[in-house]
């Protein structure tokens, strides 16, 4: 179960360090979308969203996990 608050603070600091990653994560985690519509909204290639995803989802574990 994910504290809803939590996740949200997580995301607001993820993104005082790569804004980036904090969309991806905002547009796949809240909103649903997939890679290729991630990818077409903010114009980069489906790939560095699939990396990008990555990076952000391990970074939150990692946030979320110590608290």
């Amino acid at each position: 179960v994910i504290d809803v608050q939590a996740g949200h603070a997580a995301v607001e600091r993820l993104a005082a360090l790569d804004e980036n990653h904090a969309r991806i994560v905002e547009m796949r985690f809240f909103a649903g979308m997939q890679n290729n519509e991630i990818a077409e909204a903010l114009g980069i290639s489906e790939r560095t969203v699939g990396r990008e995803w990555v990076a952000a989802k391990l970074w939150l574990l990692r946030e979320l996990g110590s608290n």
